[in-house]
């Protein structure tokens, strides 16, 4: 089957706007780009589709800017690449109930076949971003996603997927991370020790995205990492990074805003807060006895537009607030045919949705002040250590209402916005391109070098079926 990946065309009316690649000779401005070592999450490792393959590896942000700095006399930028091709053998974790681990493949576009809510085929299809193996082999996808790479360490990339800032300095045994395991230089190695033992001439270091959020991601603001901690680690890997023998200069990263992420945005665009409508009242009165059985009077239904029930983070049932969030992993077809968020439609009882689903008001306050907090300690540690600084919080921001790239419009919108992937967190190959022009242009302001920036028409966006 072809796949074709989009692109959107955009008319001239755009070209003023357009920002484009860069027209002169390289000059680093006595920058040392020799030994460009990058530190960070699920960002810099090239995670993408909710997953880690070679194509997203080889397409990340970090792997993009060493291509640029070598136009400039940069040196090689060795990555520890996951086998497998091109839109194959990716490897997903997520962990069960009974902490075990679930292994799944990367996630892609495909058309599905629509069915009522009995399950019959319909004779319409719709896209959809489902795993591309449906039931993997487990004892595979770990087998691949605990052998080495065949490339030998050290390792210029040393982003790892689903670490915090405090990961940074645990041993490989110890943090336990199949990502780092998988290419740490010993068990007792850290990602640090691997990062400060090449001694970088240049470094990106972006970390703490994941410590607001990966709590976010399962709808709570419950275990987002303290201020004081945060601030802790990151001052003592940037002195560590500045102090590690080769007096490099390098490049801070800030942190995006929640709701810059289609994660957070794309289902509460399309279903509203009060989206259950009642057109009779015998509808209204049925729901209310019900939850007057099941004890809760302050739950009341009319008719018209009501909010979803949900249970709320401290375990209790409450209707939706206007400002909460549904998010990506919301299982409308549930709403749709089950009655979730209202009465279950098969069996006489209440059906509220999960707390995974759903954002609230709370939480997502809390998570986004806790973002602010660490960019000022980022953004505060630039200005102290003279490093360049990547302010892609509100670069992010700005791509809401959409901007224009060597010809090609794009926004932060899931799926036709261009920039993200399918897992609607990380960015793909086009939008990594449109991430890392921006943090070449950080570097080349700071430190007045003219390091050229990617041609983004060479790195492709969604594959589509």
């Amino acid at each position: 089957m072809k796949r074709l990946f989009i692109t959107i065309l955009v008319l001239s009316l755009f070209t003023a706007c357009e920002r484009k690649i860069d027209e002169f000779v390289p000059d680093t401005n006595t920058l040392n780009f020799n030994k460009f070592v990058a530190v960070g999450g699920s960002y810099s490792a090239g995670y993408a589709d909710g997953a880690l393959y070679k194509t997203g590896q080889e397409n990340c942000i970090p792997n993009i800017i060493a291509e640029q700095f070598k136009l400039a006399g940069g040196g090689k930028f060795n990555q520890p690449y996951l086998k497998g091709d091109k839109y194959a053998n990716g490897v997903g974790v997520q962990p069960k109930t009974d902490g075990s681990l679930y292994f799944h493949t990367e996630l892609s576009l495909q058309f599905v076949k629509d069915l009522t809510c009995a399950g019959t085929p319909l004779t319409t299809s719709s896209l959809k971003s489902i795993y591309t193996v449906d039931d993997p082999d487990q004892a595979q996808l770990y087998a691949l996603l605990v052998t080495r790479p065949d490339s030998i360490g050290p390792y210029n990339n040393m982003g790892v997927p689903w670490i915090r800032i405090n990961d940074l300095y645990k041993d490989a045994l110890q943090l336990n991370n199949p990502y780092f395991t998988r290419f740490s230089a010993s068990s007792a190695s850290s990602i640090m020790k691997d990062a400060l033992a090449q001694q970088p001439t240049f470094f990106m270091f972006w970390a703490g995205d994941n410590d607001a959020l990966m709590p976010a991601l399962a709808g709570t603001d419950q275990g987002i990492t303290k201020v004081d901690t945060f601030q802790f680690y990151y001052n003592r890997a940037v002195d560590n990074l500045l102090a590690s023998g080769s007096s490099p200069k390098g490049v801070l990263v800030t942190i995006p805003d929640i709701t810059s992420i289609p994660f957070f945005t794309t289902i509460s665009k399309q279903l509203p807060y009060n989206g259950v409508e009642l057109v009779r009242q015998g509808q209204a009165d049925k729901l209310n006895a019900l939850y007057n059985s099941y004890e809760h009077p302050e739950i009341v239904w009319k008719v018209g537009l009501n909010p979803f029930v949900i249970i709320k983070e401290d375990g209790s049932l409450g209707q939706m607030d206007q400002d909460d969030i549904f998010l990506l992993t919301l299982p409308t077809d549930s709403i749709k045919c089950r009655g979730m968020g209202m009465g279950d439609t098969i069996e006489d009882k209440l059906y509220p949705i999960p707390r995974q689903f759903v954002l609230q008001l709370s939480a997502k306050d809390n998570i986004q002040d806790m973002i602010v907090k660490y960019n000022e300690i980022i953004t505060k540690l630039a200005g102290e250590k003279s490093l360049a600084l990547a302010d892609l919080n509100a670069f992010m921001k700005t791509l809401e209402s959409g901007m224009v790239f060597d010809g090609i419009k794009m926004n932060t919108t899931y799926i036709s916005g261009g920039m993200f992937s399918t897992d609607g967190i990380h960015l793909n190959p086009l939008g990594n391109a449109v991430v890392a022009n921006y943090i070449i242009r950080a570097i080349n302001a700071k430190y007045e070098c003219k390091i050229p920036q990617a041609n983004i028409t060479e790195y492709p966006g969604l594959w589509f079926p």
